[in-house]
């Protein structure tokens, strides 16, 4: 069993309070040298409870670490320099250095323009549901960033969760997926399928028990390509801006997340970019569309006999 002590945690776009905010591995993160990111404080004056409970954790980073990394209130001194969280239309918005009278990057779901009524068999030709099986139960993404992968697993029908760590990251994948339901963009039913939870998603991976047929989902930020080319989506820049990943900086921790999830789940499956190398060697198998591979990594132990015999 998973245990949900010191997580932030959404069931069905509804946050529940859980037994310690502050436990052990639930602080947000707070590392040396990261950009401050400020909160626009007129805009959050009239939150809702649930706009206010994700906000929370952004504030508390700052109290924790003066000097660091986290989010920080308005100052006069502050504008340039640093990324500004704004909540506006129902939802919280991320506004890069220089940008600040710009629109920021949101969750926006459904992504892509996708649509929760596509038919089951448009569905499954996706490399990503085909990169996942047909015999997988339920999917944990330990790096879900602004939701969209998490929402088409769930739109595919998987029941999904979706780890955020960073705080301000979260903020923004909550509140998005809160306005997608409030707005009707995203049905009940697809909702339902999805927890969120503001957690290091190596602590979930270790937690695990025996669970047969479990997929756990990576997409870590990728390396730059070997020669320039068309510059990556501006959500992609903002969250590389604000979580400073630049060429090889966390895929050694990603590399050992694979690990570990290998030995804990049927498949793991890797997002990677056609230049880039497997974050660990040997994948069973690849599943290639025409921007992104998706490296798999089966553990038939972890199957059940009927998945196993049907193979990948």
């Amino acid at each position: 069993m998973l245990t949900r002590t010191g997580t932030t945690m959404l069931r069905g776009g509804r946050s529940e309070e859980t037994v310690s905010k502050r436990a052990k591995g639930s602080e947000p993160s707070t590392e040396p040298g990261r950009p401050r990111v400020r909160i626009d404080r007129a805009s959050c004056q009239a939150l809702d409870a649930e706009a206010a409970y994700w906000l929370a954790p952004c504030q508390d980073a700052d109290d924790r670490a003066p000097s660091a990394g986290g989010c920080s209130p308005d100052r006069p001194d502050a504008a340039a320099a640093e990324f500004l969280l704004v909540h506006r239309d129902g939802r919280f918005e991320l506004r890069p250095p220089g940008e600040h009278d710009r629109p920021g990057i949101h969750a926006k779901l459904p992504p892509d323009h996708s649509d929760h009524r596509t038919s089951g068999s448009a569905k499954s030709r996706a490399p990503l549901l085909r990169a996942m099986g047909t015999r997988t139960r339920r999917v944990i993404d330990a790096t879900a960033g602004l939701g969209g992968d998490a929402c088409r697993l769930a739109m595919s029908g998987l029941p999904v969760w979706a780890c955020e760590r960073d705080p301000v990251v979260f903020a923004l994948l909550a509140s998005g997926w809160h306005a997608a339901q409030r707005c009707g963009a995203l049905s009940e039913e697809v909702a339902a399928r999805i927890d969120l939870h503001r957690r290091d998603a190596r602590e979930i991976v270790d937690a695990l028990g025996d669970e047969w047929d479990l997929a756990i989902y990576l997409d870590p930020m990728y390396p730059p390509p070997r020669r320039a080319s068309a510059k990556p989506r501006r959500e992609l820049q903002v969250l590389r801006a604000l979580l400073g990943h630049s060429a090889g900086v966390g895929l050694d921790e990603a590399a050992r997340l694979v690990e570990q999830s290998r030995r804990k789940a049927a498949r793991v499956v890797v997002k990677r970019p056609h230049h880039a190398s497997p974050l660990v060697p040997g994948p069973d198998f690849e599943i290639e569309s025409k921007l992104v591979r998706f490296d798999v990594y089966v553990n038939p132990a972890r199957m059940t006999p009927r998945a196993a015999a049907e193979g990948p």
